[in-house]
């Protein structure tokens, strides 16, 4: 099979924008399908990606991007499954296979309205070494509520093809609250070896920083600005693991809604029943929905 490489460098030059009421959101298809601005009024709920390009390595901390055909990172870019090694490739300066090749690629449009939009992934096999052709659709619907994004992803190879999706977002929250039941630590690679029982109720913005692997979380997570502002996170079950993610004194708060916890296709292979994988029969397809509920403060409330 020929490795197909991903383009240097990203072109999000064009954007597209949806709205409903008071609420707005922009992407760029070009530059890896992303979300590149959800606001309400004059609240910007994630951190606006305002740049027009960037090399594929070096991907600005601000917008949201899918996760396809995996999420987070894969040891050494090594799996193996139903007995075949498989080895990725990775992007310039990253030792681990990370986050599928989705974010490194355009993605066409359709079904553009008003309120809104399918960005639609047809990936051939061979790119970055993943050895299987899929289809991958967001499909964005912004109304009263919110926005909703529906991930769908089909198996368009002749074998089984393990999988996983999810969405990476850059909020501009101060914290999350949640309750989550099992951790994942990580080593110094960011990967796992395992979970453990915990209860997790608030993550945070902070001079440290924190890179968080957590499943049994109810699908449920509320993120809080300090003006008084919330989002609402609901993710279908399908998304039982989540990844609360800041730099160390950074803007930004990432809580991103996956289905499968880090490099899960080594840790499935090793025998944990946790991990979240997932598997696509030739021809099958997948879908699950998440929700970013806004709620602006009412006026003279915090």
């Amino acid at each position: 099979m020929q490795n197909l490489p991903v383009p240097a460098a990203l072109d999000a030059s064009a954007r597209i924008a949806i709205a409903s009421g008071a609420h707005q959101a922009e992407f760029a298809p070009d530059g890896g399908g992303r979300l590149t601005r959800l606001s309400t009024g004059g609240h910007d709920w994630i951190v606006p990606l305002t740049a027009t390009g960037w090399p594929a390595a070096q991907w600005p901390r601000a917008g949201s991007y899918p996760l396809a055909p995996y999420a987070n990172r894969i040891r050494d870019g090594v799996f193996v499954f139903n007995g075949a090694r498989h080895a990725l490739q990775s992007v310039p300066g990253r030792p681990h296979a990370i986050h599928g090749a989705g974010l490194y690629q355009a993605w066409r449009v359709r079904n553009h309205a008003a309120d809104s939009v399918d960005l639609v992934l047809e990936q051939p096999a061979g790119v970055l070494g993943w050895p299987w052709p899929f289809e991958c659709v967001q499909r964005y619907r912004l109304d009263a509520r919110g926005l909703s994004v529906a991930l769908a992803i089909v198996n368009q190879g002749d074998t089984p093809m393990p999988f996983g999706l999810g969405l990476h977002p850059y909020f501009t929250a101060q914290r999350v609250t949640l309750h989550a039941r099992r951790l994942w630590p990580a080593d110094a690679d960011g990967l796992p070896a395992g979970s453990q029982v915990g209860h997790v109720r608030e993550l945070r913005r902070s001079a440290e920083g924190c890179d968080t692997y957590l499943s049994q979380w109810e699908g449920r997570a509320t993120l809080h600005w300090p003006d008084g502002h919330q989002l609402a996170l609901h993710a279908d079950p399908a998304f039982a693991h989540l990844v609360v993610y800041t730099a160390p004194g950074s803007g930004f708060l990432c809580v991103e809604p996956v289905t499968n916890v880090a490099d899960a296709f080594n840790l499935a292979a090793g025998g944990d029943t946790r991990t979240g994988m997932r598997i696509l029969e030739p021809g099958e397809r997948f879908s699950a929905t998440a929700l970013l509920g806004l709620a602006v403060p009412r006026a003279g409330r915090p």
